[in-house]
């Protein structure tokens, strides 16, 4: 029986674009590196995780729910496509910020007040040890003001947010046929996981033998990272009937990237963000891109990757926080 993918509302702009990276390939030695720039579904639905919430909110329509409430960073890039999307779309998007935001509002959390989300912030300690009763309580005030909400982790990162790169799986297999790529890895940044997981599994379903995925994880280890992606994976599978099992035994990560832990920059990251800006006039972001493509910058210089087969960064966009780091993205 083939896979049914459940219903989605159309907001990314794809494709987004499949380029060679010429200059930058040129500088290390001829080596073959791509870029798949989901930093371009949109201008203020930017980056990654628009794909995932075109699934979750059809779900959260087809149950009758009219908020959706999500929980992230000051700076987080799915708060921000969540309050963008729920205002195209005539939905309340519901915040959960942490920790308590400087003043005054930049970057992502500028966006989130402008596109009319509520807004509650909390102590990131507190949000860590109460998470579960923080999320129960705005529930039950949101339908206590007559709202019906709908919950969604970070990054939208739950079985049905996966679909989101299931079906860019598809998209990105297109594109490298027309462009005559018959193999290549694909590096991917992972924090919540979705993201990833979505990618595994769209490989598999797709059976894109000769395309792997590896995973460099920009927050928490890889023993983390195992548990999280593999539950996604495996569940995905068992809701939607995949006709193979998930093991984590498919996972490939990039370790030593997450440096002093999220959302804390280091030189050598900055430095990888500096050079694709400089080289190739395109933005990463200090939390997530960045340090993926310091992973797959240190494995090109190695030949671990980018020499015998091409290589795709997939940029997972974030442009907008960089407007609270500038001094950190200058220094240097």
């Amino acid at each position: 029986m083939p896979v049914r993918m459940p219903r989605h509302i159309e907001l990314a702009r794809t494709p987004t674009p499949l380029l060679p990276l010429r200059r930058l390939s040129a500088d290390l030695r001829d080596a073959q590196l791509w870029i798949k720039r989901d930093d371009l579904t949109g201008l203020e639905l930017s980056g990654n995780k628009v794909r995932k919430l075109e699934f979750v909110i059809a779900a959260a329509q087809d149950a009758g729910c009219d908020t959706i409430v999500t929980e992230g960073a000051w700076q987080s890039n799915h708060c921000r496509a969540t309050a963008a999307a729920c205002a195209r779309l005539g939905m309340h998007a519901h915040l959960l910020i942490r920790p308590r935001p400087p003043a005054p509002p930049q970057g992502n959390l500028l966006l989130d007040r402008l596109f009319g989300a509520s807004i509650e912030t909390f102590e990131q300690s507190e949000y860590a040890t109460r998470q579960d009763r923080i999320v129960a309580d705005q529930l039950e005030a949101l339908r206590a003001a007559g709202r019906k909400p709908r919950f969604t982790p970070m990054g939208a990162s739950e079985p049905i947010g996966c679909w989101g790169y299931i079906r860019a799986a598809a998209e990105l297999a297109e594109q490298l046929a027309a462009a005559g790529v018959d193999a290549c890895d694909v590096v991917v940044a992972v924090s919540s996981g979705g993201t990833y997981a979505g990618l595994l599994l769209g490989v598999q379903l797709f059976q894109l033998r000769h395309v792997t995925i590896w995973g460099v994880p920009v927050s928490d280890d890889v023993a983390h990272h195992t548990r999280n992606v593999t539950g996604l994976c495996q569940a995905v599978s068992e809701s939607f009937q995949f006709p193979h099992a998930f093991d984590e035994t498919q996972l490939r990560f990039i370790d030593g990237y997450v440096g002093e832990g999220y959302a804390v920059p280091y030189p050598e990251e900055l430095a990888a963000l500096r050079r694709l800006a400089s080289r190739e006039a395109i933005l990463l972001d200090p939390v997530y891109t960045g340090k993926a493509f310091c992973a797959l910058l240190d494995r090109v210089r190695d030949g671990a990757l980018g020499r015998e087969r091409p290589v795709v960064f997939w940029h997972t966009g974030g442009v907008f926080s960089d407007f609270a780091w500038p001094d950190v993205l200058l220094e240097g």
